[in-house]
């Protein structure tokens, strides 16, 4: 409960409220109301919220606050408290006008009780705060990626996936390591024209990918978007920052070698020598091989708990695009639901899922050389590895939709299912060489 009746001594009493006024945007904001002397006084909080997530308190009821219970994501519940120790924050702003009033006549420089004198301490105290977090880019920035994950995206109209949240904090922690070991200093002045040139040049002496540094510059635009809004960004050269992607080549597995991975015992006694025993790595194994025959995300495939099964039929709310897709059950499937009785498990986080599906790919002897080409440190290189240690977990969406291709089931038919919204985009999924295209084609003479 947020207690909105503020009472000093007997010297001073105050009923305040806080009310949700709607704008643009799907967060109302939220108001601080009251009245002294007759007076309706309303100040901004500088906070926001989604109205059905806001407890409204009745007539003659304080206690207006953020919903803390119930059926809320956790992501919101951490919003939501967040929300509440400011609400609190600022009615101690209220108590200490009132403590500053109440002490009038036993001070040469005591407050009048009035209008005028609680908007000015009020509002000074609320954007002091706001300046002290906005004048620092670090802390802003650092802000803005826990907003972000109460944030709904305007096409799905859910909050965003875990995913992105994810890309928003290394991309920040890729920055704060630039500015440490080049000097700088982390403020607003440091994102002008020259950045990007020194940034790159930094990216590149570290051999990082160039659709990672493509990544990190439109991740950056958002910050600085969002800083430009609310006038802290002079400099709007920072829209010009490069953030073009290039195609890169990438494996797949095919259906025997899904079989390899699919049919391991991690019961035999010489794989147990390659596992930690207390590893999720047989659970992991199971719903790889359930996402390289339904094609899911690694955002919808690692926690399939509100996929409805339903005889052969899969049908998975995505989070990404908000779609629900309608799979058939590959054999594979039918068995692994069997196994654990309906109830699929979740997956380990995403890194360690990368490091168990490649050890499945090598225990599974998926190790004949592959070179990929890449572009790392600006240079073009070409790299030569086991195809094991090529593996991710995109590797069996990427599988579904060029095994389903080769296997000539309708383009249009498996967009439904991968959530391709346009052909172009669905074709850089498929990876067929020359020599199988001329095949595919034949089979069709």
């Amino acid at each position: 409960m947020i207690e909105n009746d503020i009472s000093i001594n007997g010297r001073f009493s105050l009923r305040v409220n806080f009310n949700l006024v709607m704008k643009k945007g799907t967060k109302a904001q939220i108001w601080l109301t009251t009245t002294i002397n007759r007076q309706r006084v309303r100040i901004y909080t500088g906070l926001r919220i989604e109205p059905h997530l806001w407890i409204k308190a009745g007539r003659n009821q304080v206690g207006e606050r953020a919903i803390e219970d119930g059926n809320i994501t956790a992501v919101q519940k951490r919003e939501n408290k967040h929300l509440n120790r400011e609400l609190r924050r600022i009615l101690r702003y209220c108590r200490e006008y009132g403590a500053a009033v109440s002490q009038e006549n036993l001070m040469e420089d005591g407050m009048t009780f009035s209008k005028e004198t609680f908007e000015q301490f009020v509002s000074s105290k609320i954007r002091g705060r706001e300046a002290q977090v906005r004048k620092n880019p670090l802390e802003y920035i650092q802000d803005y990626i826990e907003r972000k994950k109460a944030m709904i995206n305007k096409s799905t109209k859910r909050t965003l996936c875990s995913g992105t949240v994810y890309n928003h904090k290394n991309a920040l922690k890729r920055l704060q390591l630039f500015c440490s070991e080049k000097r700088l200093g982390f403020v607003w002045e440091l994102f002008d024209r020259r950045l990007e040139e020194k940034l790159t040049a930094w990216m590149n002496e570290k051999g990082y990918a160039a659709n990672t540094i493509a990544s990190q510059y439109s991740i950056m635009k958002v910050w600085l978007s969002d800083a430009e809004r609310d006038g802290l960004i002079k400099d709007p050269f920072f829209h010009q920052y490069t953030t073009k992607t290039h195609d890169v080549s990438n494996i797949y597995l095919t259906e025997d070698e899904i079989k390899r991975i699919y049919e391991i015992d991690f019961d035999n006694a010489e794989v147990k020598k390659q596992i930690d025993p207390k590893s999720s790595i047989e659970q992991t194994r199971d719903l790889f091989v359930i996402a390289c025959w339904t094609g899911l995300r690694y955002g919808d495939w690692h926690d399939l708990s509100k996929a409805c099964i339903n005889g052969d039929r899969m049908t998975v709310p995505t989070h990404k695009t908000n779609k629900t897709v309608v799979i058939p059950l590959h054999p594979y499937v039918k068995a692994i639901v069997e196994k654990y009785g309906g109830k699929l498990p979740q997956s380990v986080d995403k890194s360690k899922t990368n490091t168990q599906i490649r050890l499945c790919g090598k225990i599974a002897g998926i190790n004949e050389e592959v070179t990929l080409d890449r572009i790392r440190g600006g240079q073009q290189i070409l790299m030569r590895k086991h195809k094991y240690d090529f593996i991710t977990n995109h590797t069996a969406r990427r599988s579904f939709a060029t095994n389903m291709y080769q296997k000539g089931a309708p383009v249009l038919s498996i967009m439904a299912i991968t959530g391709h919204t346009t052909e172009a985009n669905f074709m850089k999924y498929i990876k067929v060489d020359e020599q199988r295209h001329a095949d595919i084609i034949a089979e069709h003479f």
